[in-house]
């Protein structure tokens, strides 16, 4: 199922990447999910910057509609691996890989540097490779999505205020 989604951020383009990328964002998100510390790393932090944080999420925190899928714990990696740091236009493959569930989310993420603020887009896929309801769980993962989306452009924003 193709998505498309906006957030605006409240800083300049070299200041929300920072945040998308730190350590800090991927403890914010975690705690917001009230899951487990994250483990977290960037490369190339100066240059073409890669996030990659990996959780657990128990498997009560999973959707009912996915739940009956797994019987454990699932490791969750995301990925985001920047073009660069802008200062006016950076894009990134950003990958969500759920472990066992067969769920694939790949998307794009562009900023675009607007003033005193950041817009970024997400354009991509979520696919749900199960036969007959797959279309179903693609529409949840989509809704999953756009909260976790909706609720990361209030964390950036309180991260960037507080900076």
């Amino acid at each position: 199922m193709h998505v498309e989604r906006t957030a605006t951020y409240d800083a300049d383009l070299p200041t929300v990447l920072d945040v998308l990328v730190s350590s800090e964002l991927a403890n914010a998100r975690t705690n917001a999910g009230r899951l487990d510390a994250p483990v977290h790393s960037v490369t190339d932090a100066d240059t073409a910057p890669e996030a990659v944080t990996t959780v657990t999420v128990p498997a009560d925190r999973i959707p009912e509609k996915a739940r009956r899928f797994v019987s454990r714990a699932t490791t969750v990696t995301i990925r985001q691996k920047w073009d660069g740091k802008g200062p006016d236009r950076a894009s990134a493959d950003f990958t969500v890989d759920v472990g066992s569930l067969p769920v694939k989310i790949d998307l794009t993420q562009t900023l675009t540097a607007e003033g005193d603020t950041t817009t970024a887009s997400f354009s991509g896929e979520i696919r749900v490779t199960i036969p007959l309801i797959g279309p179903k769980l693609e529409k949840l993962a989509v809704s999953q999505v756009d909260a976790v989306l909706k609720r990361d452009q209030r964390l950036v924003n309180e991260i960037l205020a507080a900076r």
